[in-house]
């Protein structure tokens, strides 16, 4: 069956259905609680050698309600559903196109995420499941894309922050103080005015990837997805904040961050580390209208059961921010699976003056995100998407005595619990940073034990055809 295109996906269940299309979408036809049975059985096939997509079609305590999970879980799919190549470092390329040409969103005056609205007297833990993610967790989640804006400027922010459920009409978001949603914030805070909200669930894929990319404060990342798309994306108002959300998204849950500015509880959550995330304390956002699809499909994001390929426009970024500082001699780069904090940089010396260089390098990476602990630095024939061949590289190529330096503690990401645990006894949230240079030394490079034959030299053998060599039987056996 031929896949739709990536113009025609223009919300969630458009990309369900491109991966229906190629035959990656689980079907759970029983009823399923929300809350920890719906993580289970996406942890348990995010265990799966191919990583389906799931359609949970009945939701214990919600009839008419739907959840899925997964839909990011595939590399092959997401470049099906963005249209861009396949290959890691072919797909980099798209990203920076789009980044650079973003097409602006455009309003129009409904869309389905105005089939149901709901004012006034709500409960949003009846309108909407939500889920705990993993053992032990106390609080219910959503993880959604929310949309603010700059209360001076105007000017849009989409990123995910995580959204808990506080009582029938509030929630908390996750809006760190060193975030961009944490510096208009903060705005909002010096003017002493409300700070408008919109939790939108279950939309464009492309506004997930745009919404996770690292970008500059001030930057549409709307206007990012839309570049992704090929075309504007389509928002539409508010009921009662001034902001516009995706014209499909299956849930917007509408609202602002008053006066006190007050804050909630939050945690513990299974973050992305694979660890109970801490007690935290994020604002409080008053709800004042809840909008959804008929039908709606709640997309449930718990870290620790499928695996995500979202941030590929921040692999992209980070390349080109690499390229920028050191051109060239950056061959390739790579941000590690979510979790590690490692970042890995594929480098070419070709000369003497080169040697020094790649360090450089590793301290502009470590700019690039106070996420960036560890950095793993490889010469250009190494395969950095080869895990087995980064530690082949490390371990015959770098002297630790010599090439592993420890720097001074710096800022990382609370989610790190050998960092965040530090917030609990009012200790500031930072760690040592390491850099790994698994690159050959250049005097070590061009030293030879025979002419042409470095110590570094790889064993090499002549081509062999197995067709010539094997009987036809055992060739079809073995090769075929």
């Amino acid at each position: 069956m031929a896949v739709m295109s990536r113009d025609k996906v223009t919300d969630l269940r458009a990309a369900l259905q491109v991966a229906e299309q190629r035959g990656e979408l689980l079907r759970v036809s029983r009823c399923v609680d929300p809350g920890l049975e719906i993580p289970s059985i996406m942890r348990a096939l995010g265990k799966l050698p191919s990583k389906p997509a799931v359609l949970f079609e009945q939701i214990a305590g919600y009839p008419g309600l739907r959840g899925c999970g997964g839909v990011f879980a595939d590399r092959g799919r997401m470049a099906d559903l963005l249209g861009i190549p396949r290959d890691k470092f072919s797909s980099k390329q798209p990203f920076l196109d789009a980044l650079d040409h973003p097409i602006l969103p455009t309003l129009v005056s409904t869309g389905p995420c105005k089939e149901n609205i709901v004012k006034g007297n709500l409960d949003i833990r009846k309108l909407i499941f939500s889920t705990r993610g993993a053992k032990h967790v106390t609080h219910d989640y959503f993880q959604p894309v929310v949309i603010l804006k700059n209360p001076v400027t105007g000017q849009v922010n989409a990123s995910m922050y995580r959204t808990c459920i506080q009582g029938p009409d509030t929630v908390t978001v996750n809006i760190r103080w060193n975030q961009h949603g944490g510096f208009l914030l903060s705005m909002a805070k010096e003017m002493g005015v409300s700070f408008p909200v919109a939790v939108c669930i279950g939309v464009d894929p492309a506004v997930y990837v745009a919404a996770v990319t690292k970008a500059p404060l001030g930057y549409n990342e709307l206007g990012f997805a839309g570049a992704l798309r090929g075309r504007p994306l389509e928002l539409v108002h508010c009921e009662t904040v001034d902001l516009a959300v995706p014209a499909g998204a299956e849930f917007v849950i509408e609202g602002e961050i008053r006066p006190p500015y007050r804050l909630g509880d939050d945690g513990p959550w299974p973050e992305y580390f694979g660890y109970l995330g801490m007690n935290i304390h994020p604002p409080v956002v008053d709800i004042t209208a809840v909008t959804h699809r008929n039908n709606a499909i709640n997309l449930v994001f718990a870290p620790g059961t499928f695996p995500n390929i979202v941030g590929m426009g921040s692999d992209a970024q980070f390349y080109r921010h690499l390229k920028a500082f050191a051109g060239d001699f950056v061959v390739d780069t790579r941000i590690d699976r979510v979790g590690s904090h490692r970042y890995l940089v594929k480098v070419k010396k070709t000369e003497s003056h080169h040697e020094g260089l790649q360090l450089n390098v590793a301290y502009a990476a470590m700019g690039f995100d106070s996420r960036v602990d560890n950095v793993i630095l490889v010469d250009e024939d190494i395969n950095i998407n080869d895990e087995e061949h980064v530690w082949w590289a490390i371990n015959s190529r770098c002297n630790p005595a010599r090439q592993v330096h420890i720097l001074p503690e710096a800022r990382t990401h609370q989610n790190c619990p050998i960092a965040g645990v530090r917030e609990m006894v009012n200790e500031p949230i930072v760690k040592g940073k390491m850099i790994i240079d698994a690159t050959i030394p250049w005097n070590y490079r061009v030293l030879e034990k025979s002419p042409g034959i470095t110590y570094f030299t790889q064993s090499t053998w002549p081509k062999v055809d197995l067709k010539e060599v094997l009987d036809e039987k055992d060739f079809a056996k073995w090769v075929r």
